[in-house]
């Protein structure tokens, strides 16, 4: 029996991956080998380097020729079509070739799969990247992209890791892959505070929502309310974060003392939501039943520093430092609004003036105290986790900022000629005739 061997070299500029140019793969060429004879066609394409491909040539010629084939002579490349046609086509697993070394896809995923299971993040992360680069419809296609995205998760490398789940996604909507993709996807962009894009891939989530496990359900509805929260629009947010809690109280997953990770979204949401409604209650101007207007403000704030708190309760130090900050600033903006109230119409002297003054740093101190207290926890939450993110400097930069604020309220009492029950006892005062007289 007489073989064909037939070996075609070509460029990949002509049908490179993903539409780039060679210059893109310096390390990649291709070459189709096959080699037939009466009942078999053996067929196997290579890879290689450009500039090493004539080192690699007689390998080739190993990898195709057949025990016992060798001696016998090939007939013509013309002569391969006939012996084709008649035969039945095997095709062995794609081999990539480099100038130091050859393997098959098979082996380059299993060896990331072990590089993985020995939490050697990066080399996994570099051969599954690889298989999807130079085999990107082959058997190991998508599998290889999800298990690129998880390589990178587990690396640190977040934004690597969500754009390859939001890959799967696109690539293989109808595959259960799909799912688990874009729940993670949305982790990872909430957590990055890509909100807009969390939103977006929640939607499609969405879609389906009552199919998914509660968990997911929770990260899609948390994922949203997050994206419309920071939007024009942040009541339309109300609607996301009620179904999510829907979700925790039918499965009463709050029932204990540290919530599952993917409740900090939804609960860190609703408190963005009553934060921004809190900060719509305003003192200037002054309202006519100010004591009333104070009261919902507080209330809402109130509300807000309970929803922050339900999220520090997920245990995640990213999450918790970002609503330690938000509760620190809850204080620190209402009582610099509260310094800029004007004294009320009755106090019509200088004296009742300052005393109004003075009065209102004493009482209204205690709110500087306590956005400092939540301050110095997010640092100290920082040196205790090894968290360190803008919302751990923007906490630290307001610690500081209190901290001088307090001097600076302790030095303006003590210039004032009252003692702190006289200054008290005059804002009871000036608080009553306020309210009993029209403005």
């Amino acid at each position: 029996m007489d073989p064909t061997l037939t070996v075609n070299l070509f460029s990949e500029v002509a049908h490179p991956p993903n539409g780039k140019h060679m210059e893109s793969f310096p390390d990649s060429c291709l070459a189709r080998v096959s080699l037939s004879f009466p009942g078999r066609v053996d067929s196997l394409d290579l890879r290689g380097a450009r500039a090493g491909w004539g080192l690699r040539l007689g390998a080739i010629f190993a990898l195709v020729l057949a025990p016992g084939c060798g001696a016998a002579p090939a007939k013509t490349a013309v002569d391969a079509p006939k012996a084709a046609a008649s035969a039945e086509r095997v095709e062995v697993p794609r081999t990539i070739v480099t100038p130091t070394s050859e393997t098959n896809v098979a082996e380059m995923f299993s060896r990331a799969r072990v590089a993985y299971g020995e939490r050697r993040f990066a080399d996994a992360a570099k051969d599954f990247d690889r298989i999807v680069l130079l085999d990107p419809d082959g058997p190991y296609a998508k599998e290889s992209l999800f298990d690129a995205a998880a390589s990178h998760d587990q690396g640190g490398e977040l934004d690597a890791a969500a754009a390859r789940y939001q890959e799967v996604a696109r690539r293989f909507p109808s595959d259960p892959l799909a799912d688990e993709s874009l729940v993670r996807a949305v982790r990872l962009l909430a957590y990055r505070e890509r909100f807009p894009e969390a939103g977006a891939a929640a939607d499609r989530l969405l879609s389906h929502v009552t199919a998914l496990p509660p968990l997911e359900r929770i990260v899609a509805y948390g994922g949203k309310a997050l994206a419309l929260v920071t939007s024009s629009d942040p009541d339309a947010a109300a609607y996301f974060i009620e179904k999510g809690r829907d979700v925790v109280e039918t499965e009463r997953l709050d029932a204990a003392g540290i919530l599952p990770k993917d409740l900090a979204a939804l609960y860190f949401a609703l408190g963005e939501l009553r934060r921004v409604r809190g900060e719509r209650v305003r003192f200037d101007p002054v309202p006519a039943r100010f004591g009333d207007v104070l009261e919902q403000r507080c209330q809402l704030l109130l509300d807000a520093q309970s929803a922050y708190s339900d999220a520090m309760r997920a245990y995640d130090a990213h999450w918790s430092a970002m609503a330690g900050y938000r509760v620190g600033e809850l204080y620190q903006k209402l009582h610099e609004e509260l310094m800029r109230v004007p004294p009320p119409a009755v106090a019509d002297t200088k004296d009742k003036a300052q005393l109004f003054e003075g009065a209102m740093r004493v009482r209204y101190s205690v709110l500087l105290r306590k956005g400092l207290t939540m301050m110095e926890h997010t640092v100290a939450l920082s040196d205790r986790t090894g968290e360190h993110s803008a919302w751990v400097d923007r906490a630290a930069a307001s610690k500081a900022s209190l901290e001088r604020a307090i001097q600076d309220e302790e030095a303006a009492i003590a210039r004032l000629p009252y003692s702190r029950a006289d200054l008290e006892a005059a804002l009871d005062r000036l608080q009553k005739t306020a309210r009993q007289t029209p403005r």
